[in-house]
Parts: C-alpha cells; structure tokens; sequence
C-alpha cells in the first residue's frame, strides 16, 4: 500500500508572509517527502516544516522553508497536485478553529498528525492524542460530537455512555499541563462587570459575546433581566469534571459559569437532578429547567462557545469554548 502525506500552497492577503489560515491541501508520497524530511532534520529535531496547514476550502500550498532550503524544497512542491475537497470535517473544524496555533498537519493512511507547539499530535479514529499514546485511543472519547445548532424543543435524548473520557493531549500541547504553565497563556478580563481569568485565546471572542448581548439588552427584556440576575461567575478553576478523571475545560480557562442569583426553583445540573428525582433526571421538560434567554444561547454559539445545557448531562450555566464543535456540525449538517 502506498502511504500519503498531505502538504500546501498559500494564497494570502497582500503583505501576509505565512499564515495557516490560508493553506490549503495537496497530495505528495512519502518515497518523495520522506527524504527531503529527513534532510530537513524533522524527525531528529522535530522541528516544524510548514509541511501541509489545512485551512479554509479553496485556498493554494507553499512551502514554509528557510532560505536554504528553498531550493531543495522547490521541486517536490512542483509535483504537488490535485485537492483534498474530500477532507475529514473534523480535520477542516479543527484547523480552521485553531489554525493559527498549528504549525502543520501531515496526512497519512490512517491518521493526521498535527504539530502543536513543536509537538505532534496524532488525529485517529476521532481521538487525538500525542506521540507514543496511540495504544489509548480506545480509552477517550472522541473529541467531536453532535451538537444541535437549534434552539431546544425538547430535552437532548440521554447518552447511553459513561461521563466522559477527555484525553486532553491537545490542550496541554497548546497551553501547558501545570497550573504555573496554564496562567502564562492567560489574563484577567471582564465579562459583564464580572472579573474573571480566561485564556487569550477566549478573550476576544467574549469581548465581542458581551458586546452583542448589550446591544440584544437594549431590545430584549429577558436579556437585559438575565444581565440584571447574573450573579456570579467562574472560569479559570483547575478542577475535574465531576464524577470524572477528566480535568474540565475550566482547568485552562476555556470555559465559564454564568451563574444568576436564583434558579427560581427549576432544574440547572443533572448530577442535582439525579439525586431529586432519580432515574428520570434527563427527561425533566425544558419548561422545569432553568435556562439563559435564547438570544444569549445564540450569541455565545455565534462566536464559538458551546452550551452545556444542549448536553444530555446538562450544566445550564456552562459555555465553553468549542469553536470546532460548532463549525463540525455546520458542516455536516
């Protein structure tokens, strides 16, 4: 069988030397690439050859070489051809959502390998995972779901699976493991003249969450009422997910808790829920629930935050940011 790598051309805005945004897919063999990345020290230094960045559909491939190598690099570009239109949806979510945090993405038979911070990070079977802990790709979840791009209408049918298994490989690659490595990737910000610490990469789009809400305040009753009862929030809190191993968004200042000063007696979290009604927790009617307006569901959705309350385990006061979640369900749906 002939194994395949993936690599790319750019086409950029006028004055933009190198960015992943604009890379697009072509099809080289590894009895071409594999010397030339040998030659280039990749494997003995895991260095990072802008080798392959997917990014939005319809863009062209360069290679991200220094000077030197351009001229080895030349030839194998000239025999790059054909598209990848046919791309994995999970892959396009994945780079177009974090693109200018990856360095490449190379295609193989069976998986594609993302160099995050110098580190690769396999994609297989759903699950992403750095090198050398491919044999626990059965033990994690896989990293995209089915998320609804609607309003509910009716409680999110119940999960048969366990609470979830998070390998977060992919988040201490880009962001770290410790607590001390996590804050050097974040700041403190307001939300709603709440103070909280989030990470960079969350901040600007919040910033413009928060200014979209005010404006839909000025129109709509429920939201301003809902900006009125907000009460407290958490965000950066290095914790795990409950009843789980698995360290929670929060750990990374990727998540947050918008909490108001009364539930007004309706249900907000299943694991409450299970205990005041028992095995029928995940059928309690929209209606008994406790819930932020619509347009303020839609606004965090439009700028990439996912709702936890749209999870058969629900936490109607959780949004995390989940850009490729989102942007996987628009394509496939």
């Amino acid at each position: 069988m002939t194994m395949g790598a993936e690599v790319v051309e750019a086409s950029r805005p006028p004055g933009m030397t190198s960015h992943p945004r604009w890379l697009r897919i072509r099809r080289l063999h590894w009895g071409t690439v594999l010397p030339m990345l040998q030659r280039m020290k990749w494997i003995a230094f895991c260095t990072v050859l802008a080798f392959g960045v997917v990014g939005t559909v319809g863009s062209s491939w360069a290679m991200l070489s220094s000077p030197e190598e351009d001229a080895q690099a030349r030839p194998i570009a000239m025999v790059v051809e054909g598209n990848h239109a046919q791309a994995d949806p999970r892959v396009r979510a994945f780079v177009d959502a974090y693109g200018p945090l990856i360095d490449s993405v190379t295609y193989g038979d069976d998986d594609v390998v993302f160099a995050l911070g110098s580190r690769p990070i396999h994609f297989q079977d759903g699950r992403m995972l750095g090198e050398g802990r491919l044999d626990l790709v059965r033990d994690c979840d896989p990293i995209f779901y089915d998320y609804s791009l609607d309003p509910l209408t009716e409680p999110p049918p119940l999960s048969t699976e366990g609470s979830p298994v998070y390998c977060t490989d992919v988040l201490e690659s880009l962001w770290g493991r410790t607590e001390a490595q996590i804050r050097l990737h974040g700041r403190s910000t307001t939300f709603l003249d709440h103070r909280m610490f989030l990470n960079d990469f969350v901040i600007d789009a919040l910033a413009t969450v928060e200014g979209d809400i005010l404006e839909a305040a000025a129109d709509d009753v429920s939201v301003a009422t809902w900006i009125d009862e907000l009460s407290i929030t958490y965000s950066f809190i290095d914790r795990g997910i409950a009843g789980s191993s698995t360290r929670s968004h929060h750990s990374w200042g990727m998540a947050l808790d918008l909490v108001p000063n009364s539930y007004g007696g309706r249900h907000v979290y299943w694991r409450w829920s299970r205990v005041l009604v028992g095995e029928g927790w995940h059928r309690i009617p929209l209606e008994r629930r406790w819930s932020p307006p619509v347009a303020v569901i839609e606004i965090f959705e439009r700028h990439g935050f996912v709702w936890g309350g749209k999870w058969s385990h629900f936490d109607d006061v959780h949004f995390e940011y989940r850009p490729e979640i989102l942007l996987y369900n628009r394509l496939i749906s």
